[in-house]
């Protein structure tokens, strides 16, 4: 094996080792930083699309929250068949860069939902849960609980009523009431300076006998949880480098041995001792004698008789 390739191979290999020796970089821990929300809008829509109740949390981060950051959102465990739909970040003028996401438990009644923010401020994340057990006559409710991740400035939760919902009740009772271009009624409650781990929670009773959500569901591509893949898997990564490096060293072995081969399967050519003539113009006689004791391709020797170069092989003409 030649000296390059044997160098070459040596310094894939120490790449390798190391590549499974050093600690791969800590992703950024939850709500690390000085992370701030400047506003919250959060919507709760029973059967809205869907027969489950669907939450829509936008949040925009202030200006002094340093990016990259694993944002956090915490969910009530009471909120159970949780399926979240979309957990992405959202730059200004283009559309929802969804993210892998990943759940937690996070103690006492509550677990959390943390992905990636690499540039964008503003975040967007929806999931659907169904409490409607056990439901008799239409009559129907449940309970929306929110827990602050990180201080708010202003925080809006609207909760919606459907235009098929009769005796429609929240609690605490809303002072603003409004009604949408569709027909649908909002009860909206405003909150300022809302601290971290400040919990607010909300009491929603209403009769629907009709099964059929509000409007018909838009389809959009799920949101990755930990249910299918982890974000920044450090086995996965590893695998990946070992694969590469094992395909690198693998071409570099079948070209040498293909090199190698071609080499081996090559006519040897013996050096002869006397050059071959050059520049002297001969006579017809001469060159036959020329030709007769000289090849003409090597400038080897030619034994009386030989049809071919001994050295070369080539034909004597």
């Amino acid at each position: 094996m030649s000296r390059i390739v044997k160098r070459l191979m040596t310094a894939v290999l120490t790449l390798t080792l190391l590549t499974f020796i050093a600690p791969l970089p800590a992703p950024a821990a939850p709500g690390a930083g000085n992370a701030k929300i400047d506003s919250m809008s959060i919507r709760v829509q029973p059967e809205y699309d869907d027969p489950r109740v669907l939450a829509v949390l936008e949040s925009v981060l202030s200006n002094d929250t340093k990016l990259p950051l694993k944002v956090e959102f915490f969910i009530s465990k009471k909120t159970t068949n949780i399926e979240v739909g979309m957990a992405c970040e959202v730059p200004k003028g283009e559309g929802h860069r969804c993210k892998v996401y990943d759940t937690a438990d996070a103690g006492d009644d509550w677990q959390s939902l943390t992905y990636s923010v690499d540039t964008a401020r503003n975040l967007f994340l929806e999931y659907y849960w169904d409490p409607f057990k056990d439901v008799k006559a239409g009559k129907k409710s449940f309970v929306y609980e929110f827990k602050s991740p990180y201080p708010i400035k202003k925080l809006d939760v609207q909760v919606q009523q459907g235009k098929k919902a009769t005796d429609f009740k929240v609690d605490p009772v809303s002072t603003n009431l409004s009604q949408d271009q569709e027909g649908f009624k909002w009860y909206t409650y405003t909150f300022t300076d809302v601290k971290p781990d400040q919990v607010l929670t909300f009491n929603v009773s209403y009769t629907k006998t009709d099964p059929q959500p509000e409007v018909k569901k838009e389809v959009a591509p799920p949101a990755t949880g930990n249910g299918t893949a982890q974000p920044g898997n450090p086995t996965n990564i590893r695998i990946f480098i070992f694969l590469f490096v094992l395909l690198f060293v693998a071409g570099v072995l079948a070209a040498y041995w293909r090199s190698k081969v071609a080499v081996e399967a090559a006519p040897a050519v013996k050096p002869s001792g006397r050059p071959k003539p050059k520049g002297a113009k001969l006579t017809k006689t001469q060159g036959k004698t020329a030709k007769a004791k000289f090849c003409g391709q090597c400038g080897s020797d030619i034994e009386p008789g030989n049809k071919f170069c001994s050295a070369c092989g080539s034909e004597v003409v």
